[in-house]
């Protein structure tokens, strides 16, 4: 067997933090260190819970790393990199490096991504995994941080005219306290095997 196979492969542990919202709803999860930004785009978007509906750029070193230019105009387009054809490894990224995300560039979300780990992916674990996090993702379209205060607020008085419309709008109650990690793991290692 060539070194090369006998290598395994290295993973990314990640946190990744929703900026501005307090206490902060946040996760800690493993990649594959090779993967597209694209690809960790779509990670995100289901440790998070966010619904993959919107257009998003990842930011590191005066980068920007986006899926929503064409190739044909990249030669014009300054300080912009397509996210589909980079590689996290490839950024020279190290522990204790930080990218931000932002997701949906009309809510504006903003996500802090710390580099937290890079070593070699243990025997019995699915990649990617979650191993932690805190709080529930805000809803979609809500208005940014402004909405989301007003939605987490009404719940508080779930009764009243302004929770029962956010409740039709919605489809059900919000609790912005909801956190399933075997829920987000179940749909990672759903679409993991669905790939292979």
């Amino acid at each position: 067997m060539s070194k090369e196979k006998q290598m395994r492969t290295k993973i990314a542990q990640l946190k990744i933090e929703l900026k501005y919202i307090k206490p902060v709803i946040w996760r800690r999860f493993l990649v594959d260190f090779s993967i597209s930004l694209d690809k960790l785009h779509d990670i995100i978007q289901d440790v998070m819970g966010w619904e993959h509906a919107h257009l998003y750029s990842f930011y590191f070193r005066k980068l920007e790393y986006t899926l929503h230019f064409e190739d044909d105009f990249a030669d014009f387009v300054e300080d912009v990199e397509n996210s589909k054809k980079t590689k996290l490894n490839t950024l020279g990224i190290t522990p204790k490096d930080q990218l931000k995300y932002l997701y949906d560039q009309g809510d504006s979300w903003e996500h802090i991504i710390k580099v937290e780990k890079i070593y070699e992916a243990p025997d019995g674990i699915t990649i990617p995994h979650c191993l932690e996090g805190a709080r529930n993702c805000p809803p979609e379209d809500c208005g940014s941080f402004p909405g989301y205060e007003d939605i987490v607020l009404s719940m508080k008085k779930p009764t009243s005219k302004e929770a029962r419309e956010f409740i039709d709008w919605l489809g059900e109650p919000y609790d912005p306290e909801y956190f399933d990690i075997n829920e987000i793991n179940k749909i990672l290692k759903l679409k993991a095997i669905a790939k292979k």
